[in-house]
Formats: C-alpha cells, structure tokens, sequence
C-alpha cells in the first residue's frame, strides 16, 4: 500500500438562486500533478453582477498561482503565491468589471516541499484534520469586522487581508474547504470534520462526490437559502499496482 494525495467535492446552488434564476454563485476545481496537488473554491459576492465569472477565476487562479509556485525554490513563497493569486485573477477577469466579480478565495496546495498550505480570503472556513485528531481551523473574526463586508478578491485586495497556513505533510490527514452557506451552519465543527473525512475514506472521488452532492443538496438547516460548497484533499492508502 502506498499513500496518495485525493479530493471530492461538491457545489450546490441554493433556493434563493433557483427562485430568482440566477447561477450558482460557489465554484470549486481539484487539481493532482506531478508538481503537486491542490484544491481551491471560490463564493461569489451575492450583491455583485459577475460574481459566478469571479468565483470560476479565483479557482482558476488557485491552480496557475500555485503551478508557477511550485518552480520557485525562493524564500518568501507563500507570500508570493497569495500576491500572484490576485494578480492572476485580475488577469483573468478583465475586461470585465473587478468589483462586480468579487469573490472569496479558499485553497489547499501540497507542493512537494513537505508541507500543506493553506490559505483564506473572506468568509466560509479552512480545516485542516490532522494525524492526531486535532484540527486547524482558519476562518475570518467577523467579530473584528462589520458584518455587511466581506473581504474578497476585488480592486482592493491586498496580501495582509489573507489568513495563511502551514502544517506538515506527515501530519496532516485531510484539508476540507467550505464556503459560508455550509460554514455558518456548523455547530459541531470537530465532528462535522472528522465525519466527513473519515466516511469517505477508501471511496473513489466519484463516488465521494456524489455523496456528498446528496449531503448538501438536503441541507438540514430550516430555511438554507445560499450557494453551498464543499471540497476536500486528503491522503488516502492505495493498492500498489
């Protein structure tokens, strides 16, 4: 048997977007190279035009940051890597309007340098399940921040605005991304993790995907109405060939 890096995931649109016929707001992408592994997901800003557009960029911009971050051997690279994230989807957005295609950025990268990085900009919530049991939790202090403003990928961004990560590959179990439609409903955040982590353990991504499709799309929470988003990197044992 031999350890693999994984990930599954699952975007729902919630029923306040089905009922005014507008997208689903939440973007999520996977990526497994030789490089490296990683995943990324992305909520749209609701009051803003474009933001699906920006949602799908950020992930984008996830994958080509952390690509061009895995070649720099450099000092300074986590730095770097949240300062191309921006720059690449301001890239990748114009021509279009930046702040009407505000989005948040979440991301898991392992880049063959022994360690996860992990990384936050705006609501939902970064967890990282480790060997031990414990978890790393990085969400934004909306408690230091007036609740009608999220921070975002928009004009203004600036690298002090990102919550940042490491934890050592050899200890870390899982990285589970959520966007605030499933974050701000979690009362048992250390079960809920563990659970989701430890149920789809051995199953193809395919399949974990789906289950987890099923999970969020009957959301138990009396009056769900946001986009919901899920995405999770773990290591997982696989027969040798």
């Amino acid at each position: 048997m031999t350890t693999k890096w994984r990930s599954f995931g699952a975007s729902v649109i919630g029923p306040s977007h089905v009922s005014a016929r507008k997208p689903n707001q939440d973007a999520w992408m996977r990526f497994h190279h030789s490089w490296g592994d990683g995943i990324a997901v992305s909520d749209g800003l609701g009051s803003k035009l474009l933001s699906n557009i920006g949602s799908e960029m950020a992930c984008q911009s996830v994958f080509s940051a952390a690509r061009r971050t895995a070649c720099d051997k450099t000092d300074g690279r986590n730095l770097k890597l949240v300062t191309d994230i921006v720059a690449q989807w301001r890239s990748m957005t114009i021509p279009l309007d930046l702040n009407e295609a505000a989005a948040t950025c979440l991301f898991a990268l392992r880049l063959n340098d022994g360690v996860v990085r992990v990384g936050i900009l705006g609501d939902g919530c970064a967890v990282a399940v480790k060997n031990d049991g414990g978890l790393l939790v990085l969400a934004e202090d909306k408690k230091k921040s007036f609740s009608n403003i999220t921070i975002a990928l928009s004009t203004d961004t600036q690298d002090r605005h990102w919550i940042l990560s490491e934890i050592p590959e050899l200890e870390c179990r899982a990285v589970v991304l959520c966007t605030d439609g499933v974050s701000d409903d979690i009362e048992d955040i250390e079960g809920f993790m563990h659970g989701l982590v430890a149920s789809n353990q051995g199953l193809s991504s395919v399949t974990a995907s789906r289950r987890l499709f099923k999970m969020i799309e009957g959301w138990p929470v009396p009056k769900h109405s946001d986009d919901k988003t899920i995405a999770c990197l773990f290591q997982d044992e696989v027969e040798d060939e």
